[in-house]
């Protein structure tokens, strides 16, 4: 079983914005994970991310126009000391549902 720490993020694809332009298009992010699902990421800078507990970070670094996914783990400071390390602009936050709420599960 894969913890949050040891996510793989070779596999993770960048879906796009979850709107093509405006508010919602820097605010927001669509990842594909392992399972092929589409999920909805918050983006923030890499030194504003927030430290919500129940939450998978992506440290992201951009290239050009493109997002490249270099690290992937718990939010907070780890998060932050990652991107920090590996050059990464952003961080993406996915907060995780409860166990009971649903099937969701973490890429």
């Amino acid at each position: 079983m894969m913890t949050r720490d040891t996510l793989r993020f070779d596999s993770l694809q960048d879906a796009g914005p979850l709107s093509a332009s405006g508010l919602l298009a820097r605010r927001f992010r669509l990842w594909r994970g392992m399972d092929g699902r589409r999920q909805m990421y918050s983006v923030y800078a890499a030194e504003e991310a927030p430290d919500y507990p129940a939450a998978i970070a992506i440290a992201v670094r951009m290239e050009g126009t493109r997002r490249i996914p270099v690290w992937t783990g718990p939010a907070g400071a780890k998060a932050r000391s990652a991107a920090m390390a590996t050059g990464a602009q952003e961080i993406h936050l996915r907060i995780l549902p409860d166990a009971e709420s649903g099937t969701l599960a973490p890429m």
